[in-house]
């Protein structure tokens, strides 16, 4: 079974997700707990009906590429953290792939696709 999801807008650059304070403590910053907040809710509402993750899976991410010098590497970590957050999947370091690639196709208002499968049924079905 594959779940899909779409984001509305992608996270901070990973460069821009965690900030630290004089002492050393590591917080997010207040850009990062805004978006995850606004996708939080757009994600959960997209669950309805679709399969939750408890172990290993493999990840595909069609992104909107705003600039020419984006770097779809730094959009992972905060998407990542995002579904683990959501228990969308049970902890991010259960990702044992992702192939991610920017695509102008996606439709108008959507940053993102999101689709989702487990390990197991890939490995199974090769």
């Amino acid at each position: 079974m594959k779940t899909r999801l779409q984001l509305n807008h992608l996270p901070p650059s990973v460069n821009a997700i965690w900030r630290f304070t004089k002492a050393g403590k590591m917080y997010r910053t207040k850009e990062y707990q805004i978006w995850a907040n606004a996708e939080g809710w757009n994600v959960q509402s997209q669950m309805i009906g679709q399969q939750r993750f408890a172990g290993p899976v493999y990840v595909t991410l069609a992104m909107r590429r705003r600039r020419k010098n984006m770097d779809g590497d730094n959009f992972q970590k905060g998407i990542f953290d995002l579904l683990q957050s959501l228990e969308v999947i049970a902890n991010d370091k259960d990702i044992m792939g992702c192939n991610w690639f920017w695509s102008a196709d996606l439709p108008e208002g959507v940053a993102a696709e999101i689709s989702i499968v487990e390990a197991d049924a890939l490995e199974s079905a090769a």
